[in-house]
């Protein structure tokens, strides 16, 4: 039995073990690089990779630059019409509308309608984009990673072109 498992290395989880290392928290520049319609959670989802900050994360050693994040904006859903959202203040469909629109108009893109979204994303119109993003902490089921909080066009960077995803580059631009 043991001939038949063959490792390609020797390894100790306990002794090697590193968590992953977080940004500190606060406002970066970056770019998206990545826009995709996800239908089983009716989001949008934005991938943004850091860059022109300098720091390092809290390992003390990985760059900030060149990491990725992502933000996302939750779509209106059937029968969110008649769910109340936590504060009591309105519906789920109108706080997502309500956020969709101030998130356009942050990032200066067109996403009035499902078809303005569709080509939003389809024809890559939104690549590119220098963005602020405001990154926090959040803790889910123990761990604790990095969140996008919010995310708006940065007025006075420049619209990169985004090549496409070579495996042997870490980052895409």
């Amino acid at each position: 039995m043991e001939q038949e498992m063959q490792f390609e290395s020797d390894f100790n989880v306990e002794d090697e073990y590193k968590p992953d290392p977080l940004c500190p928290v606060g406002t970066y520049r970056g770019h998206v690089v990545q826009v995709s319609f996800n239908s089983e959670q009716q989001c949008i989802a934005w991938k943004i990779v850091l860059a022109e900050n300098g720091g390092v994360m809290s390992d003390g050693e990985t760059p900030v630059d060149g990491s990725a994040h992502y933000y996302r904006n939750w779509l209106p859903r059937s029968g969110d019409e008649s769910i109340r959202t936590p504060s009591g203040r309105s519906d789920k469909r109108s706080a997502k509308i309500s956020m969709l629109k101030r998130f356009a108009e942050g990032m200066v893109v067109k996403m009035n309608t499902k078809e303005e979204i569709i080509k939003g994303i389809t024809e890559g119109l939104w690549i590119g984009i220098p963005v602020f993003a405001k990154i926090t902490l959040d803790t889910y089921q123990g761990v604790t990673r990095n969140q996008v909080d919010q995310m708006v066009r940065n007025p006075e960077g420049d619209v990169i072109e985004v090549k496409e995803p070579d495996p042997t580059d870490d980052i895409p631009f």
